[in-house]
């Protein structure tokens, strides 16, 4: 890949560089025939064939993607970026083949000395196509690895001595050496891009390029009236000539310029589009006369009770409607204007009532406060808590906590009052349960004298459903001794006991 470098390096990791690489003076016999064959479709796969090194089972992903997309033609002088991006943190390696058997490092470069990237975080490489670089099929591919096993301390001194190296050896060696690293590291640890490939064309002497974005994007492009493509538009090959160039979107006002496209250069337009004003209106019905009405903070006028007032030229979007009058509370929407539509604002404004508060006291921490269902906050073991700004009112008090009994009550809040209130929380009766081991089968298990289920041998019978306290066990069968036991049950705790009944010997 022969690329001029664009500009100074300002971010290492965010706009890198490839800077203008040169084609060894020696093809070897092997690439000389990859030249001759690169423009069939069996050559082109061939060559992807020989370079990729796939890894069959990866635990992340590297993907790399070209501006235009792959299979896409530049032609020399052109923009060109790369992107590319790892599903985790990891150490990336990219390099460039071309048809002749060169290799390149571009990334890490000396811009980018530090090849560790962030996961899920797009990077580029961008420059252009160098005027020198002849016509063919050149590739991309990147590797990512959780270990920093490509890039050498001989790789790193080129690095300092040359902006994007070339490498000196062979496409078949430096793949074989690439698969030797890669295959010997755990399979989760490494992975491989897909093999990107485009076509470096001829770019004739009477055309030029035309790089065109606009404000918003997506606009639609014509060139002297013929459709050209959406913005951002990226057009190469372009007759050298005067064009009317017109940008139209949906909304916005035409726009529209005359651009002269010269021999062997880009031109860089940018259209920023003004919306088309349109507008709508709004008609509000207050319940209260002369509350000021405020439109995106704009004073408009005063409400009249129970009939409506007209707010017309307004630009549609979305807009804040806010009804003030002193002792009630403000009333406040966004509404969104359409062109030549009305909106009906029916406004009811409700009077500033004055506020007392609750101060509660419980023997439990953490126990959930409600007002008419609606959560407040929580207690704090044996300490005040206070909920301020109550309007004036009767409410359901209610206090919940897992393991316990809801506290339920009625309160009465009166302007600025406080109603205290101790509570204290009832643990709720939970249930336990005993768990028989037996070693002999069909023995008859009594719970305080009820026969609940017989026994399977070195088998564990659950008997729920029982309350806390004491219970007499009792095992029962034809042949054997009586086995009895007396245990205690907690709430919501399995007891577990073993009975070895033993035969009753003659």
């Amino acid at each position: 890949m022969n690329l001029l470098r664009l500009g100074k390096n300002k971010d290492r990791l965010k706009n890198g560089h490839i800077s203008s690489f040169s084609y060894p003076a020696i093809l070897i016999l092997v690439l000389i025939m990859m030249v001759l064959l690169v423009t069939t479709a069996n050559a082109q796969e061939d060559m992807k064939k020989s370079i990729q090194v796939i890894n069959p089972r990866p635990d992340f992903a590297l993907s790399l993607r070209l501006d235009k997309g792959t299979g896409a033609t530049y032609a020399p002088g052109e923009n060109v970026r790369v992107y590319f991006r790892s599903t985790r943190k990891a150490y990336v390696t990219i390099f460039s083949y071309d048809s002749y058997g060169n290799i390149t490092l571009l990334f890490p470069n000396q811009y980018q000395k530090d090849n560790l990237v962030e996961a899920n975080k797009q990077y580029n490489i961008e420059g252009i196509i160098d005027q020198a670089t002849r016509p063919g099929l050149e590739y991309i591919q990147g590797f990512a690895t959780a270990e920093q096993v490509i890039i050498s301390r001989e790789l790193e001194r080129i690095i300092e001595r040359n902006l994007f190296p070339k490498l000196d050896e062979g496409m078949a060696r430096f793949t074989q050496r690439i698969k030797g690293i890669l295959t010997g590291l755990p399979s989760q640890r490494w992975v491989s891009s897909e093999v990107l490939h485009y076509q470096v064309i001829g770019k004739s002497e009477d055309t030029g390029g035309l790089r065109l974005d606009s404000s918003p994007a997506g606009a639609e492009v014509y060139l002297n009236d013929r459709y050209a493509g959406k913005t951002p538009l990226d057009m190469d090959q372009i007759s050298v000539g005067e064009y009317l160039a017109r940008v139209e979107l949906p909304g916005y006002q035409t726009w529209t310029r005359t651009v002269n496209i010269n021999p062997n250069r880009t031109t860089f337009l940018h259209a920023e589009l003004l919306s088309v004003q349109r507008y709508g209106s709004i008609s509000i019905r207050c319940n209260e006369d002369n509350a000021r009405i405020y439109l995106d903070d704009q004073y408009k006028g005063l409400t009249e009770k129970n009939r409506n007032v007209l707010l017309e030229q307004v630009r549609e979007g979305f807009h804040d409607v806010r009804i003030v009058l002193s002792g009630y509370l403000d009333w406040l929407q966004k509404i969104e204007i359409r062109p030549n539509q009305r909106v009906q604002l029916t406004v009811n404004l409700d009077r500033i009532t004055r506020t007392g508060s609750i101060d509660i006291i419980c023997d439990v921490d953490n126990a959930r406060i409600y007002l008419d269902d609606k959560y407040q906050r929580s207690t704090s073991l044996n300490r005040s808590v206070t909920i301020s700004n109550i309007r004036e009112g009767n409410y359901e008090l209610r206090i919940t906590k897992d393991g316990y009994q809801d506290y339920v009550t009625m309160v009465s809040i009166y302007p600025d009052q406080t109603y205290r209130l101790n509570v204290t929380m009832r643990p709720v009766q939970r249930e336990g349960a005993i768990s028989v081991n037996c070693n002999e089968s069909n023995a008859r298990i009594f719970i305080n004298g009820s026969q609940k289920v017989t026994t399977t041998a070195n088998q564990s019978k659950l008997l729920t459903g029982l309350k806390e306290g004491r219970y007499e066990v009792t095992l029962i069968k034809e042949g054997y001794h009586t086995w009895i036991d007396e245990i205690w049950v907690y709430s919501g705790e399995t007891t577990s006991i073993y009975a070895n009944m033993i035969k009753i010997v003659n």
